[in-house]
């Protein structure tokens, strides 16, 4: 029944506003499921949205964890130098553990052990020679078990090549050993490209004269890392990079390092 005072539309007007009505809700509902659609589409993952989408991102960079660490040949007395070192934010402390140019140990290296771990510091040795490895490690004394790694030290000077019979010397103190080496020391001692110790990790030296140590951060992807011996590869990346050279820390001089944080493991 119509309204009062309504008029009513012959069936030709009705039919055309009919029409137009379907028409413009057509339209609205069209807008809304393209808005709908495209909403969809911009909170999909890439993988989702399909090949070739405008929306498709990249792969999110993954960096190493990087943790400061030094290494040094230097004296140092007492606690405060290395508690100054820890609240800077350096956690590992590398040391040469016999007397230099010797297999001798060095009178200082159990005191300056002691005092670094008794700040938080972790610890890990080195010799030049690296045929002074089982005089180096036990120069450690009580602390051998606390002992990161021992690295042999393959350089042009003194030019001793690593053998695979060092390495398993290091092992069977109880130390884990690396490999501090340079791409260009690696091919003149060792000769050519030789990857028969890629499964020693390796600790890098790639340092700069241009680092600023007041604005150095820990980065072990800096500078870029050059593939030889099998490491520096997807698949095998080093575990430490040395990055700058006779740094002056609190009147002490030292070398910046930068290792990954999933290597230390004590």
């Amino acid at each position: 029944m119509d309204r009062p005072g309504a008029t009513r539309e012959g069936p030709v007007e009705a039919e055309e506003k009919y029409s137009y009505r379907c028409r413009v809700s057509a339209v609205q509902l069209t807008a809304a499921t393209v808005a709908v659609v495209l909403a969809g589409l911009v909170s999909l993952p890439a993988s989702a949205a399909g090949r070739g989408s405008l929306h498709r991102q990249p792969p999110p960079t993954r960096t190493a964890p990087s943790i400061a660490a030094f290494d040094t040949t230097a004296t140092i007395l007492g606690t405060a130098w290395f508690r100054s070192m820890y609240e800077r934010g350096f956690r590992l402390y590398v040391m040469h553990s016999t007397a230099w140019g010797s297999c001798l140990p060095w009178s200082q290296t159990q005191a300056q052990l002691g005092a670094a771990l008794s700040v938080g510091l972790k610890i890990a040795v080195y010799t030049r020679d690296p045929r002074c490895l089982e005089a180096g490690i036990q120069a450690v004394g009580p602390y051998i078990s606390r002992l990161q790694f021992f690295a042999l030290d393959v350089e042009t000077d003194p030019g001793i090549s690593v053998t695979r019979t060092m390495v398993n010397g290091v092992t069977a103190l109880g130390v884990r050993p690396v490999i501090y080496t340079g791409s260009g020391m690696w091919s003149q001692v060792q000769g050519g490209n030789a990857t028969s110790f890629a499964d020693v990790p390796l600790w890098d030296t790639a340092a700069s004269d241009n680092v600023n140590p007041r604005t150095w951060r820990p980065n072990l992807v800096a500078p870029a890392p050059v593939a030889y011996g099998g490491w520096n590869t997807p698949a095998n990346p080093r575990v430490m990079v040395q990055q700058a050279f006779n740094v002056s820390e609190n009147g002490v001089v030292v070398d910046l390092d930068s290792v990954n944080a999933a290597f230390l493991t004590r």
